[in-house]
């Protein structure tokens, strides 16, 4: 035998040992898989028929905590109905008892009310009587009182009558010595302002009114020139001029001018509260910068300006 034949008969005697092998495995394996099969069915079942015996269990128990439930339902509702009957018939106990003794209160309370009724009845007529007697007493005394009173009354009222004609006698001259002091004042402080204001009672020459160029910015007014001295021929035959009557104001330049001189006046006083607007306008040197500051700013003659001041002063000195 040569070896290829031995190679060929030692394969197939391999291959049929192999083949043997794999039937035995397979027949093995498919064993194994029956009986695990067998015992899974088997376990499957000893657990259905546990969770049967379970759920028979639980539905038996559930079935005899419901009877439970309504037997201690059946217990409370007899309870709560037991428990209501018994309140209300304490209620209605309560009641009654309550009823006799009101009944029994309002007889005493009727009783008392008519004992004081009939105390109080003999107390008003006592009451009555005296009252009477004693309205009697007052009004006599009342009258014998307002008598006397009107007599002093009358007394006082001719007294007071006749101080009054003397306090009004004494008030009026008073007041006609004081109309005149004012007057004299008034006078004496007008020739002094005059005075202060003109100069020597000549006249300063008016500025002209001062133009608005086109930025809107008024000119600074130029300063007056001194007048020439004159000689003395000239002071024996010129006349004294008399000074020229100031410019009346329109009423509204007149309220521009008041409403600049308070407000002139309140800027002072917030440097010295006690000045008050004659000692602004006895000023000749504050008069002097009113002048000039309202003439620039309002834009007015200073102769309104000086119109309205001297109205101010007429209207305070008669205030």
């Amino acid at each position: 035998m040569s070896l290829q034949e031995q190679w060929v008969m030692a394969r197939t005697q391999r291959a049929a040992q192999n083949q043997s092998l794999l039937s035995r495995s397979r027949q093995q394996r498919l064993e194994c898989h029956q009986a695990l099969m067998a015992e899974l069915s088997q376990q499957r079942q000893q657990r259905q028929q546990t969770m049967q015996q379970q759920r028979e269990q639980t539905r038996n128990h559930l079935r005899k905590l419901e009877q439970a439930r309504a037997a201690q339902r059946a217990l409370d509702e007899y309870s709560r109905t037991e428990i209501a009957r018994q309140r209300a018939q304490s209620v209605t106990d309560l009641l009654s008892s309550l009823g006799q003794e009101r009944a029994a209160q309002s007889e005493a309370m009727q009783q008392q009310l008519q004992a004081f009724r009939a105390n109080l009845e003999l107390e008003v007529e006592s009451l009555l009587a005296s009252y009477s007697q004693v309205q009697q007493n007052l009004a006599n005394a009342a009258r014998q009182v307002r008598q006397a009173f009107y007599a002093e009354l009358r007394q006082q009222v001719q007294t007071l009558q006749q101080l009054a004609r003397q306090e009004l006698a004494q008030m009026a001259e008073e007041r006609q010595v004081m109309a005149q002091r004012l007057q004299s004042e008034l006078i004496a402080f007008r020739a002094r302002l005059c005075e202060q204001v003109w100069g020597n009672g000549k006249p300063v020459p008016e500025p002209p009114k001062p133009i608005e160029s086109e930025t809107g910015s008024a000119p600074e007014p130029a300063p007056p020139t001194p007048p020439s001295k004159p000689s003395s021929t000239e002071e024996k035959k010129i006349p004294p001029v008399e000074p020229t009557k100031p410019v009346e104001p329109t009423e509204e330049e007149s309220g521009r001018i008041l409403a600049y001189v308070n407000k002139y006046v309140e800027a002072l006083q917030v440097q010295d509260p006690g000045l008050t607007l004659l000692q602004v306008i006895g000023n000749r040197e504050q008069v002097r910068d009113l002048l000039a500051r309202g003439a620039v700013e309002l834009g007015v003659d200073p102769s309104e300006i000086l119109s309205t001041l001297r109205q101010m002063v007429s209207e305070t000195v008669a205030v």
